[in-house]
Parts: structure tokens; sequence; C-alpha cells
């Protein structure tokens, strides 16, 4: 079953920011996954909500999910996000096949 990782940032120090995404990006694809969305245009909200930086990310299962946000190759680079953003990131089951 797909599993996606939400991030939500509010990004401080963008230049660095930058430095960050150069570093993160390959590993996507490195454990699997793949940009759903990546900072798209928010066009309608219906509440307070403005995620500055939303990215969704799919993996094909949780224990690839979890092997690149656990990863000791990749934990600097989700540090250096945690030091120029405030940030947010959950890990999260997609739909189950189910019939009507």
């Amino acid at each position: 079953m797909t599993v996606y990782v939400v991030v939500d940032n509010e990004v401080h120090q963008p230049e660095e920011y930058a430095k960050y995404l150069a570093l993160i990006t390959p590993t996507v694809a490195d454990y699997g996954g793949e940009y759903v969305i990546r900072a798209g245009e928010i066009l309608l909200a219906d509440s307070d909500w403005q995620p500055d930086r939303l990215v969704v990310m799919a993996f094909p299962d949780a224990k690839s999910a979890k092997a690149w946000v656990e990863s000791e190759e990749v934990r600097p680079i989700h540090a250096m996000r945690r030091k120029y953003a405030t940030s947010k990131l959950i890990v999260i089951e997609g739909v189950k096949n189910v019939t009507s």
C-alpha cells in the first residue's frame, strides 16, 4: 500500500533551505519515493491554514517511507530542514483498496 510523507514547512532562512533542498531531493528517489506535491500554489483554503511550503511524497510502503525518514545517511539533511524551517512531518497510510 502506498504510504505518504507529508511535510509542512515554514521556511525562515531561504538561502540555507535551498542548500537543504539540493541535498534532500535525490534521497527521496533513492528510497523508492517520488514527489506528489512540492510547494505547489494553494488554490483554495477553507480555514486559516496557509502552509508556506507543503510537500507530499509517495513511497511504495511503510518500510520504505520510514527507512527514508529514519536513515542515518539522511538524518543530517533532515536536521537542516528543522534548522532552517519550522517543520512538521508525518508518515501516513494511503487508502486501502476497498470495493463499494
